[in-house]
Formats: C-alpha cells, sequence, structure tokens
C-alpha cells in the first residue's frame, strides 16, 4: 500500500512541477494582473479628471453668477446733470445695495443716438470738489466729475448721457444743453 501513496504523491508533485514550470500559464496569468492593473490605475486618473473639471466648473459659474447678482444690485442715480459752456457736470448717487461702484466708460450722444463724445475713467469727486480717493461710490455715496470736452453741444438742445460701470451696468440720463 506504500507503493501507491508513493506513486500519487510523486504523481501529484509532477503535475505541480508541470504547473509551476509552464510559462504559458504564468504569463497569462502575469497579463491579466498587468492589465487589470492598468485599468484601475487609468480609472483613478480619469475619476480625478473630473472632479477637477467638476470643481473647476463649479467654481466659475459661481463666479459668473456672483458677477451678475452684484451688477444687478448695482443703481446709480443722476442727481444732476448741467452743461455750461464746455464744460459737462454730472452728479451721481449709489442708491444700490453694493459697494465699490465704478464710472468705467461716459458716452454723450445727441437725441438722435449719434455719438458726441466718449470718456474712459472720468476722475470723480465728492461733491466739495475734493477728489474721491478710490475713485468708486458706495453705498449712499455722491459724486460727480466732469467732462471738459464738449464745446460743440447747442444751447437748448436735447442729450443723452451714458455712464457704464466697472460690472457693465449702464445708467442713461438725458439732459437739456
Amino acid at each position: 500500500m506504500e507503493l501507491k501513496s508513493t506513486e500519487c504523491l510523486e504523481m501529484g508533485l509532477r503535475k505541480i512541477w508541470k504547473m509551476l514550470h509552464n510559462k504559458r500559464a504564468v504569463s497569462a496569468v502575469i497579463s491579466n494582473v498587468i492589465l487589470v492593473g492598468a485599468v484601475i490605475a487609468v480609472s483613478f486618473v480619469v475619476l480625478s479628471w473630473t472632479q477637477y473639471q467638476s470643481s473647476a466648473y463649479n467654481d466659475e459659474y459661481s463666479e459668473a453668477m456672483n458677477a451678475d447678482i452684484a451688477k444687478l444690485k448695482e443703481r446709480l442715480a443722476f442727481e444732476y446733470v448741467f452743461y455750461n459752456g464746455g464744460d459737462l457736470a454730472v452728479y451721481l448717487m449709489n442708491c444700490g445695495t453694493i459697494d465699490n461702484v465704478t464710472a468705467k466708460t461716459v458716452y454723450v450722444f445727441t437725441s438722435t443716438g449719434e455719438l458726441i463724445d466718449v470718456t474712459s475713467k472720468p476722475t470723480l469727486m465728492y461733491l466739495n470738489g475734493t477728489q474721491i480717493a478710490d475713485q468708486d461710490l458706495d453705498r449712499s455715496e455722491e459724486g460727480c466729475f466732469v467732462l471738459s470736452s464738449l464745446d460743440d453741444l447747442e444751447t437748448g438742445t436735447s442729450y443723452s448721457v451714458r455712464v457704464v460701470t466697472g460690472r457693465g451696468s449702464t445708467f442713461d440720463r438725458t439732459f437739456i444743453a
């Protein structure tokens, strides 16, 4: 009986030896492990890229929405527009619910819409004539600017002045020279 068990043991060892030295079986297993590892690695790269893109999109969308909301909160009231022989004085008040309203560009039009003058970044002053240091109007703050290059306006004729803020809001006022 011992012969049979020794023969079985030898046959079992031979099968294990063949299986261990079978290069095809080992290379197939190794290639499958490498392939699965590569797929998992690429999956993590794609996952991190999509999370980054999603986060960047959310940040960009949030900034755009905040800018639009800030633009909607801007309100400039024209207190007085006065033309005196070449100088156009425009008195403004920030009656909106947001600070830091800047006058980026000022346009002057005829009543027919013809552009007469464009001024970029007019100098804002307090009503007492001193310059506003930060060049913006905070809530309930009043200020004015003077456009000095308007010698061509006819007395008694209707004109329009348009103020475009730094956030892109536009405010119009009609005046008679």
